[in-house]
């Protein structure tokens, strides 16, 4: 936290050899290693952000390093998912997207800015556009914005059980899609 600059610090452990003993389970300090290097300043100041950037395994570093369950989870959701952004131009994918990211979605958004342009073009202006407006309209993204519930399922005779879960999990996915059918009428029709 108090590095005048991150990158400097990690090349500092490098050089000495403490990265590889302190954090083995770093990108390799190959060219993989140098490219983040050069990208890692312009995170936030966020360990945990940092830490799941750096890392091949972030989770495991994280549990390594004794850090709290939820810093664990935030590590695993970022490292599993970096590197899987959505087309930008596609609201539904984008949308798909922050309802499989959940609560992770400013975390990777966060990381964009680091991430190597030639990989993933164009995304750091267009996703972060993308999702904003997405937010905005307060598109449902979630089971718990859909404009039905379990208990309207089964009232609609919807078998109590596992396959009211199975349905609302069909209706979000149609919702994702467009929006605009997130009204009851339209979800108990459906079922």
């Amino acid at each position: 936290m108090t590095a005048a600059r991150i990158s400097r610090l990690i090349t500092l452990w490098i050089e000495v050899g403490a990265a590889r003993i302190w954090l083995p389970e770093m990108r390799d300090a190959g060219s993989g290693m140098r490219d983040a290097l050069k990208r890692v300043d312009k995170l936030p100041r966020d360990p945990v952000l940092i830490t799941a950037y750096l890392a091949n395994d972030p989770a495991s570093l994280l549990t390594r390093l004794k850090c709290a369950n939820r810093d664990i989870e935030r590590g695993r959701a970022i490292g599993a998912w970096r590197e899987k952004y959505p087309d930008p131009k596609s609201l539904p994918d984008t949308r798909r997207w922050l309802a499989q990211v959940g609560e992770y979605a400013d975390d990777l958004l966060a990381l964009l800015p680091a991430l190597d342009a030639a990989r993933i073009p164009h995304l750091a202006s267009r996703i972060p556009k993308a999702v904003a407006s997405i937010r905005a309209a307060g598109d449902p993204l979630a089971l718990k914005d859909l404009a039905v519930k379990g208990d309207d399922l089964i009232a609609a005779g919807v078998r109590p059980g596992p396959d009211v879960g199975e349905l609302l999990q069909r209706l979000l996915a149609e919702v994702l899609d467009d929006p605009a059918k997130n009204t009851k009428e339209y979800l108990l029709s459906r079922v």
